[in-house]
């Protein structure tokens, strides 16, 4: 991203451009594409081998694992029909996408509080989860209420606009100027009473959701060629090939040895060929 704005500011890379910059522009459309493919592609796959690795797997996600990829093969066959659903579709996602993403880095964040002694009372944790929820209110009643920060076409599909009523967005800006109102009492009063504070890793994982749902115009489409397989995808795999490996850990009768040198396993003989299944799928 840095070489983005150092080289383009904010202009799409041009690989035609002179000397340099011609060079710098291939290179960061290059490491968009690779990084989509290794981590963005790969990530989904994670979430198959999770929910169909096993029998008791597939028994306890047997909604997602049976029912509704049916659903999804009569959805997909609905949008080749009636291009307006596939809009209504690709529109939807839009929206719900951030939310995905922001639900992941509330995840992520916890587990990086945790490992660094930073606990929240339930009160607490509360708080910052709807502090969270109601960004993605924020993010989300923008797109439904303003035609600029609303898409009309993604890669040839006309996406429909709704043009809510500017009040509703006027709720979502007031709950989300609340709710930080309240975090940011939370972490004071942790700072003041317990003399902790937010640890670093997490701080920048909300900056970083700030920045993406704040940004607009050509930086929005910037930090979102970057952020679903470096930011979003990346974290997802971590936590998906850790959990994979102390499972393997747990049938193999050494879960004590793979907990202590989780890094170490990343690069094992398991390690390895999970990386393989997730991305050669």
């Amino acid at each position: 991203f840095a070489l983005q704005i150092y080289w383009f500011h904010w202009e799409a890379p041009d690989p035609s451009a002179t000397g340099l910059a011609g060079r710098a522009a291939y290179g960061l459309l290059l490491t968009s594409t690779i990084g989509t493919y290794l981590f963005a592609d790969s990530h989904t796959i994670a979430t198959y081998m999770r929910i169909y690795s096993t029998k008791e797997n597939r028994d306890r996600f047997k909604l997602y694992a049976y029912y509704l990829p049916w659903m999804s093969l009569l959805l997909f066959s609905l949008c080749l029909l009636y291009p307006r659903a596939a809009g209504f579709c690709v529109y939807l996602h839009l929206m719900w996408v951030f939310q995905h993403y922001v639900g992941q880095t509330f995840g992520i964040s916890l587990i990086y509080c945790y490992k660094r002694g930073y606990f929240f009372q339930n009160w607490e944790r509360e708080t910052y989860r709807w502090f969270m929820h109601s960004f993605s209110a924020f993010v989300i009643t923008r797109i439904l209420c303003f035609r600029n920060h609303s898409p009309d076409d993604l890669w040839g599909i006309k996406l429909p606009f709704y043009g809510l009523p500017d009040w509703i967005h006027t709720l979502a800006l007031a709950w989300f100027s609340a709710m930080s109102i309240a975090f940011i009492y939370v972490l004071a009063k942790k700072a003041i009473m317990e003399k902790k504070f937010l640890p670093m890793p997490t701080a920048a994982l909300v900056v970083t959701m700030l920045l993406i749902g704040w940004s607009t115009g050509f930086a929005h489409s910037v930090i979102w060629l970057y952020g679903p397989p470096f930011f979003h995808g990346s974290q997802y795999l971590t936590v998906s090939l850790a959990f994979y490996l102390k499972e393997k850990g747990l049938q193999e009768g050494r879960m004590a040895e793979v907990s202590s040198n989780l890094l170490r396993e990343f690069v094992s003989r398991s390690g390895l060929y999970y990386w393989f299944m997730v991305i050669s799928a």
